[in-house]
């Protein structure tokens, strides 16, 4: 009987021994993860890069250079993330610096990086030249004339600057430019036309309301052991 009774006063000691230990634990790892969030949003990118409005990834009228893709891996973005694009500054259509007043811009995602030759002549807005082109995800539909019906959507136009969107799978790349059908003569004598990309989200954020509940939970358990230990001091 006494053999019973010291098995269950040594069992009884052990719980609150073990759920110390476990409510320690679990502070530390939400805590930890509380962090590497924090962390893992301070370095949410936001890049600013110049485009050459004479450049181009469609065939146009005129000769021009070609457009060269920005590799998404080297700027951090992964499929399914979503981004948020946004045109700076302005250009000249007719090769007047003095009244650099448009602003168009498009783009296009793409499998790799392949643009074909232009074939100097203009027959609209067409992928023909980017064979890995892919269809863009816009999470909050197209404004009118945005989305073309070719992988090609803008970013910019005359009554509206910047697109959320979101990276579709397999695209590693993404064609900018400068949106017209003829762009030797363009001008961009103060190089202030850019695109901005930035991040929007993540696909492997945690949801906002999940880290609270799980850094709650870790100051509730660092609590409860300063209680414990407080009370063993008395």
């Amino acid at each position: 009987m006494s053999e019973i009774i010291m098995s269950t006063f040594f069992k009884n000691q052990k719980i609150p021994k073990l759920s110390t230990k476990l409510s320690v634990a679990t502070a530390k790892i939400a805590f930890s993860l509380v962090l590497l969030f924090k962390i893992d949003s301070a370095q949410a990118f936001a890049s600013k890069f110049n485009i050459d409005p004479s450049a181009s990834f469609i065939s146009s009228y005129t000769f021009s250079p070609d457009s060269v893709p920005f590799s998404l891996t080297d700027l951090g973005i992964n499929s399914g993330d979503t981004i948020k694009l946004e045109r700076f500054g302005s250009f000249s259509p007719f090769g007047d610096p003095t009244n650099e007043y448009f602003g168009a811009m498009w783009a296009t995602f793409s499998t790799d990086n392949r643009l074909l030759p232009s074939r100097g002549e203009y027959d609209g807005a067409t992928t023909d030249r980017v064979p890995g082109a892919i269809n863009a995800i816009l999470p909050n539909g197209c404004l009118p004339f945005q989305c073309l019906d070719n992988s090609i959507f803008y970013i910019s136009r005359g009554d509206f600057n910047g697109a959320i969107v979101q990276v579709p799978i397999d695209a590693q790349f993404i064609f900018i430019g400068g949106a017209d059908s003829s762009f030797a003569d363009n001008v961009d004598s103060n190089n202030d036309f850019a695109v901005g990309i930035n991040s929007v989200s993540t696909a492997s954020v945690p949801e906002p309301s999940f880290m609270s509940g799980l850094l709650a939970f870790g100051v509730y358990a660092t609590g409860l052991q300063f209680l414990r230990n407080r009370k063993k001091a008395l």
